[in-house]
């Protein structure tokens, strides 16, 4: 793996726990808005009479019978938890190799690029903005730069302890 390669997967890795983080919220959330939008409020006994196909009575049902059972429900979220729980680790693990290495670059501004691009997912026109540059320069030049400083030291570091890639199968 190059240097490169590994501020690129700090990113990926970024996007796979977002993406599942969604999914587990999400599987929580629907089924939440479907029981609160079934609550009952026309009648005081909190029965409802089913009279006309098509209604909101019967379109509720249906999409909550195509809900997961409450077990199948928390048996999905902690199946998304335990997907999610070894990329944070890895994550963790990558961003302190990451910063071990950038406490050895030697220029400010690449090192600032280096942890806010790869580390803190800012944008290249925030970026720019903090170091007071055209962001074509610091997408580009500045860039290569910094992830060419970055990457000699990483081949240097992983010459001495090689780093194991332990990324989990998703």
């Amino acid at each position: 793996m190059t240097g490169e390669q590994f501020l690129n997967s700090l990113i990926s890795l970024e996007g796979d726990i977002t993406a599942l983080d969604t999914q587990r919220v999400n599987l929580d959330g629907r089924r939440q808005s479907i029981l609160d939008r079934a609550r009952p409020s026309a009648s005081p006994s909190g029965i409802c009479v089913q009279t006309t196909p098509g209604s909101r009575t019967e379109s509720l049902g249906i999409a909550l019978a195509d809900l997961p059972s409450p077990a199948e429900l928390v048996e999905k979220i902690n199946a998304l938890q335990r997907r999610i729980n070894p990329l944070i680790d890895l994550q963790i693990d990558r961003k302190q190799i990451a910063l071990d290495i950038i406490g050895q670059m030697d220029a400010t501004k690449r090192r600032t690029l280096i942890i806010q691009r790869y580390l803190n997912g800012v944008r290249w026109r925030t970026i720019a903005d903090l170091l007071h540059h055209d962001e074509h320069y610091v997408r580009v030049e500045l860039r290569r730069e910094a992830v060419d400083e970055f990457s000699a030291l990483f081949e240097n570091n992983n010459q001495k302890q090689p780093i194991v890639d332990r990324t989990p199968m998703v």
